[in-house]
């Protein structure tokens, strides 16, 4: 079976612009939640958010940019300039990314004046067109697609460039995410649906997964890019870590709630595992979707019990949105670093805002200073809005 390898990376995320910022800061558990400073959110009386950062310092964009899109064109760039696509022919190379909402500039469509002729379209962005606009500038013309699909995006995203690798060692794929709900009327959305964080003390302790406080979700943006290449065409000194079992399924419980029981959560994870060839007592620690929302916590215990049994317990289990936020469409690539990191260090992560355990959660959470643990396989667990689940399984590469 051809083994499909991750052989460079570029992100832009709340906690740095480059790969050794973000490692650095998943190190040392800090959190870059804060204030909101892109757009004015005085209005709201919830204000947390996640901003992208460089030097721990909000990156501003021009007026009227799609942020996601910006940072997007800047991560796939970097992954381009860092390998040899020359190695492949044009129809060799693909490119699929995870996305959120399309982004709608609301601010300078109502002062434009052309609010009664609902002229909008010019204020809009779209995220096919972004990805086709990258396709044609580096000739990845064997493929290309922006999947839509709230908070799996980019893990799908990601599985289907694995699946594409796997069939074909011939070819490589830019997969990755990006996604930013960082803007009026995305923000507006997730504050009338109830989702975000009301902590009413510092922003950066706001969100907080699977603590017995945990009071919502605190929005993020970042775009990450990852080259996938076959082994066949891998250089070894590149390799960051082997994806090599995936699966995404569909519980259709409610379009908002994630479904108590974890039963499709649970099967998607026991098809990556399949997949990869192990069983479920082979996997050292699980990176989960962990989004620090009342439900989500129950929901994916539920599911670390169908899959480990009595082992969930004692699984040591991470959530990386405590520190960057939920970045919806690019939350999976992103947490993938984490994996990444996870597996080259030999650790796992402390879950930021984690201070005090629920009782009806039981998961095995770090916390206080990363673990040091032997791991070989990490599982990977996203969900979304709809009923979506998604696992990936990834192996470290030893040389």
């Amino acid at each position: 079976m051809n083994r499909v390898y991750i052989t460079a990376a570029a992100a832009f995320a709340p906690s740095g612009t480059s790969i050794d910022e973000i490692f650095e800061n998943i190190a040392l558990a800090t959190s870059a939640t804060a204030r909101i400073e892109n757009f004015n959110s005085d209005y709201f009386p919830v204000s947390h958010g996640a901003e992208i950062r460089h030097a721990g310092n909000v990156m501003k964009t021009p007026a009227g940019t799609d942020r996601k899109s910006f940072f997007i064109e800047k991560a796939v760039g970097q992954v381009v300039e860092a390998s040899d696509l020359s190695r492949y022919a044009p129809e060799k190379r693909h490119i699929h990314l995870g996305s959120g909402i399309d982004y709608f500039d609301v601010e300078n469509y109502v002062n434009s004046g052309r609010a009664s002729s609902g002229e909008w379209q010019p204020y809009c962005s779209h995220s096919h067109l972004e990805v086709l606009k990258m396709a044609e500038k580096y000739e990845l013309r064997g493929g290309q697609s922006a999947n839509v699909a709230a908070c799996v995006a980019s893990t799908q995203a990601i599985g289907l460039g694995f699946r594409i690798v796997r069939s074909d060692p011939a070819t490589m794929v830019i997969s990755g995410g990006y996604d930013s709900m960082l803007c009026h009327l995305h923000y507006l959305g997730f504050y009338k649906l109830g989702a975000l964080s009301d902590w009413p003390g510092d922003p950066s302790q706001a969100c907080r997964p699977f603590d017995k406080n945990r009071r919502g979700l605190v929005l993020g943006e970042g775009a990450v890019s990852f080259l996938l290449e076959s082994g066949n065409n891998a250089a070894r000194e590149r390799i960051l870590g082997e994806i090599c079992g995936y699966s995404s399924t569909m519980d259709a419980y409610l379009v908002t709630d994630p479904d108590p029981g974890g039963e499709q959560l649970a099967r998607a994870a026991l098809e990556a595992i399949g997949e990869a060839g192990i069983t479920p007592d082979q996997i050292d620690c699980v990176h989960l979707h962990g989004t620090g929302t009342h439900k989500n916590a129950p929901a994916e215990a539920n599911a670390m019990k169908r899959i480990f049994s009595d082992r969930y317990k004692e699984i040591p289990v991470y959530s990386m949105k405590g520190q960057i936020g939920h970045l919806i469409g690019a939350c999976g690539a992103m947490e993938l670093l984490a994996v990444i990191w996870s597996l080259t260090k030999g650790q796992v992560p402390v879950t930021v805002n984690y201070d005090e355990p629920d009782p009806e959660v039981g998961l095995n959470v770090v916390r206080g200073k990363p673990l040091d643990l032997e791991i070989k396989y990490v599982l990977k667990l996203n969900a979304a809005f709809g009923g979506q689940n998604t696992a990936i399984v990834m192996r470290r590469f030893d040389a």
